[in-house]
């Protein structure tokens, strides 16, 4: 039924509606026993807008949204290590294997990206409890933050193994390593020459 998949408050307001004209039929029809009746009825639809059947699903949601934005910092945790680590394995594939990957100024579009995304990511984590917080969302909204908080991990994820992979590639001199490929003035000075 589209009229209950929207928001909890249109359910809720439709769901009062419905109890308040159920018990204006039960006080037109019976009069005092109707009235009585009507009082059970709005105190059992108060009881059942009050206990929410969806705060499980919500909370199986947040704690979803909480591991995924675990794994971001996972990611954002192994590039901090690799940035300041006193480890020897580190200090050697920081300096003697991978110096592009701490440089910002890079010109490899794998580095660049997931230098980006890193502060993308970090940008959203630290908006995300803030969103979090609000009591009033409901599930498709929670299931929409999951789905980017998810996607956001994944692409950190692939973004990190592939600037790792190539800062390998570039290796130590990555800044003396000339062009290798002429450049369209150096063909046009030949061309003319």
């Amino acid at each position: 039924m589209v009229l209950f998949s929207n928001s909890y408050s249109r359910r809720s307001t439709l769901a009062m509606a419905l109890t308040l004209g159920a018990c204006i039929v039960l006080i037109a029809l019976l009069k005092v026993p109707g009235l009585m009746i009507s009082f059970l009825l709005v105190g059992a639809a108060l009881l059942m807008m009050s206990a929410r059947p969806e705060s499980t699903e919500h909370d199986a949601l947040r704690t979803s949204i909480r591991l995924s934005s675990e794994d971001i910092r996972d990611v954002m945790a192994q590039f901090e290590d690799f940035e300041v680590s006193q480890d020897t394995d580190i200090i050697a594939d920081r300096t003697l294997h991978r110096p592009a990957l701490l440089d910002l100024d890079t010109n490899d579009p794998d580095i660049e990206a997931f230098h980006y995304q890193y502060a993308s990511a970090s940008r959203f984590l630290k908006r995300l409890p803030a969103r979090l917080a609000s009591p009033m969302l409901d599930t498709n909204q929670l299931e929409q933050i999951l789905s980017v908080t998810d996607q956001r991990a994944a692409s950190l994820q692939e973004s990190w193994l592939a600037a790792r992979q190539a800062a390998f590639r570039l290796g130590p001199d990555y800044k003396q390593q000339p062009s290798s490929a002429p450049s369209d003035e150096d063909e046009d000075w030949r061309d003319s020459a």
